[in-house]
């Protein structure tokens, strides 16, 4: 009885404490409309032992990429890949593919990303040498037999901007292209575009693009519908900056990536005539490139929060998905639902987070991560959730190493918003999901919330104190 009582006192005092730190926050005239939400939960019991206002749906921006990538390996395994093949639609004779180089893909979301070390042209090109193919009569084409949607519900002015970008069946390099600026010699003057790579001759560009003091970073937005080939550089570079990178979301991949082939062919003597060929011609499979296995790909996807890589997981699920199941909402709902998780009250409308209008409670998403810890694949999971202070998004959240690297959190963030999820180890290692919501936030409250995430989770890891 006495240690069940010192058990109780010690919650009480903890849940004072992080409702102290939160007060202090919310009683300041600029973060008095900001809605707070957050979660503790004890692992090894499932109790939620701190919670305030932990039953609100609000935005989870990027922390929802945990919940995609957590359902992906459960259901997936670490060791899945995705793969693209390499077919030839005609015969080969005499050093000649006579027919079509066809490419297609499940849905490799990662094929020739270049972050993840990938080089897709030289591939097929080693491919069609190992063939001794010297030319191809016919053309390059790209086979898709499913669409996906961009979701109708990102923002416009998300969409020309590569983290904007929507995978399809086929994809290249996380389908983003790099436009190439150079500042002018004072402020307010035009820049101009000293490159663009890769390239479409169908792009119809117009640069409105101006020159701000030095030192004020990328502040360009690229505004594009895809599939319209109708670009619009807007915003501003630094003054006097040289060959300054910005990446837009390409709108025609396919076509983009066929030229890049195809200059990749002719760089190693191999000729593309582009002939019309048969329709009935047999597909013979040349190769298949398989990506890098899932648990590296979740760990990119959650250590630099790249929306594509998302994305591209939960089309790649929904797609796997019966035909009852009409989106990934559904989806998540329905799988979870098998494994005694309820996310009926919410709402998925992408598999990033980017999206505005998702929406989350703190309590739900300890509730998955309790769940993720009971996951044959859960040490695979936790290895992709970056350590504050040490990796990932998080490395600068904890400059003086108070933590000591106990806390894994995904960051999460949008306008007005500002999120963290994972898991962190008490001083006795035990383990413990969490999660802490800000949103409604101005810029003003902005300046006092990275102070408060910072409290908060400082005093959580110290149950003991």
């Amino acid at each position: 009885m006495k240690i069940i009582c010192i058990i109780i006192l010690q919650i009480s005092t903890y849940s004072s404490q992080l409702n102290t730190i939160i007060s202090q926050y919310l009683g300041n005239s600029s973060t008095e409309n900001v809605n707070v939400s957050m979660s503790v939960r004890k692992i090894g019991s499932g109790e939620e032992i701190y919670a305030y206002q932990s039953k609100m749906a609000l935005p989870p921006a990027s922390t929802l990429k945990l919940l995609t990538t957590g359902t992906a390996l459960d259901i997936l395994g670490s060791d899945h890949t995705f793969k693209t093949q390499i077919l030839r639609n005609g015969t080969i004779e005499n050093n000649a593919l006579d027919g079509d180089l066809v490419i297609t893909s499940n849905g490799d979301f990662s094929f020739g990303s270049i972050r993840l070390g990938l080089n897709s042209l030289k591939e097929i090109v080693d491919v069609l040498k190992s063939k001794n193919i010297k030319k191809i009569t016919g053309k390059i084409e790209i086979e898709e037999n499913q669409h996906f949607d961009i979701p109708s519900e990102w923002l416009m002015g998300d969409l020309g901007n590569y983290y904007g970008a929507h995978p399809k069946q086929f994809n290249y390099n996380e389908n983003f292209y790099t436009v190439y600026f150079n500042g002018g010699e004072n402020i307010g003057d035009s820049a101009t575009v000293s490159g663009i790579f890769p390239n479409s001759e169908s792009w119809k560009i117009e640069n409105l693009v101006k020159t701000a003091e030095k030192g004020s970073g990328d502040q360009v937005n690229i505004v594009n519908l895809a599939p319209s080939n109708e670009i619009v550089l807007t915003g501003t570079v630094p003054q006097r900056s040289v060959n300054f990178e910005v990446k837009g979301s390409t709108p025609n991949i396919n076509e983009v990536f066929i030229g890049l082939v195809k200059n990749e062919c002719l760089k190693n003597g191999i000729e593309i005539q582009g002939n019309e060929m048969q329709v009935n011609l047999r597909n013979d499979t040349l190769a298949v490139l398989n990506s890098p296995p899932l648990s590296i790909i979740a760990e990119h996807c959650n250590f630099r929060s790249v929306n594509f890589f998302a994305d591209g997981i939960s089309n790649f699920l929904k797609s796997m998905a019966s035909d009852s199941v009409e989106n990934y909402d559904d989806f998540l709902k329905s799988y979870w639902k098998t494994r005694g998780l309820n996310l009926s009250n919410f709402k998925f409308l992408d598999g990033s987070g980017l999206s505005p209008l998702n929406t989350l409670s703190t309590q739900a998403m300890t509730s998955f991560l309790s769940k993720m810890y009971s996951s044959p694949q859960f040490g695979s999971f936790l290895k992709t959730i970056p350590r504050v202070g040490k990796t990932g998004t998080v490395v600068s959240l904890d400059p003086k190493g108070i933590t000591d690297g106990r806390i894994y959190a995904k960051s999460g963030s949008i306008s007005g918003t500002r999120n963290y999820a994972g898991y962190f180890l008490d001083e006795k290692n035990e383990i413990y999901a969490f999660c802490i919501f800000l949103n409604g936030f101005n810029d003003t409250a902005q300046l006092f919330s990275r102070q408060l995430l910072q409290n908060l989770m400082f005093k959580m890891i110290d149950l003991n104190q």
